[in-house]
């Protein structure tokens, strides 16, 4: 069910998010065993910093279901053009949609903008790639009586330019490590939404056959991470969640939609930054 599917994803995110934290974590020891020389050590009062970003990203939706989905028949012509039904189908039931999610990168380039002692203003246009993954199982009702199952996996490819502006609170610097936390939000343009959803059927008419999304979105963004000085720069580990505030769904191919009340896009991105 779509529920599991979210607690699910939930327990990977946090558990990634763990990893990464206590590798982090790890270095703070070795640090404190030996004096150490300060790299960088007016960095923070420069006003601007440049530099780049990558990424490791998954990307998923969050989806809202109709009540009581599974028992809402839907005619068996309901596939677009009524092409892609089988003839002696007379209705069709959703009775389960997961999310899927595959990995992808994101590459971006920084400006930093100092606000005071320990806050920052970010700015970080990227070009983030990845695919999403819907998986639908159906029951079909034919004109007989009998019934067969039928799954099926639609994949989404995405392609997003995102435009995150984030509020960046470092802590007091520990000799060459210090700990931030950040928000903000992040408008984005999905330029692949509409790319290959469109099949020939047998009457020679095109007909969307796969899950249509709205190319603007807006999302909501926190993170966590460690700023690492060295000789010549300053090498930042992050990991962020994004969600995205608006609904995307287009209700273009019914079976596809018709089961879903809410569609929005979700982010687990482990970054290096690059200063």
């Amino acid at each position: 069910m779509v529920n599991n599917q979210h607690r699910k994803a939930l327990k990977k995110t946090l558990k990634y998010s763990a990893i990464v934290l206590f590798l982090m974590v790890l270095a703070l020891p070795a640090q404190a065993q030996r004096r150490v020389v300060h790299y960088l050590p007016n960095y923070e009062n420069e006003p601007y910093h440049f530099g780049f970003l990558l990424a490791y990203n998954q990307m998923s939706y969050t989806v809202k279901t109709i009540t009581n989905y599974q028992n809402i028949p839907q005619p068996g012509n309901s596939w677009p053009n009524g092409t892609y039904s089988p003839d002696n189908t007379r209705y069709m039931y959703v009775y389960n949609i997961e999310t899927e999610q595959t990995p992808g990168f994101t590459v971006g380039i920084i400006g930093s903008k100092r606000l005071g002692r320990y806050f920052d203003l970010r700015f970080i246009p990227s070009l983030s790639f990845s695919e999403r993954r819907m998986n639908y199982s159906l029951i079909l009702e034919n004109l007989d009586g009998s019934t067969e199952p039928k799954t099926f996996k639609k994949s989404i490819g995405t392609t997003f330019v995102e435009f995150p502006l984030h509020i960046k609170y470092r802590s007091k610097r520990y000799n060459n490590i210090g700990a931030y936390v950040f928000g903000g939000v992040s408008p984005k343009l999905d330029l692949a939404s509409q790319k290959d959803n469109k099949e020939t059927g047998p009457d020679g008419q095109e007909f969307i056959n796969n899950l249509v999304t709205k190319r603007f979105d807006f999302a909501g963004e926190l993170g966590v991470g460690f700023d690492i000085y060295n000789q010549w720069f300053k090498m930042g580990i992050e990991v962020k969640m994004s969600y995205g505030i608006l609904d995307i769904v287009k209700n273009e191919a019914f079976i596809y939609t018709a089961p879903i009340d809410k569609l929005r896009n979700k982010l687990f991105q482990v970054s290096f930054l690059f200063e």
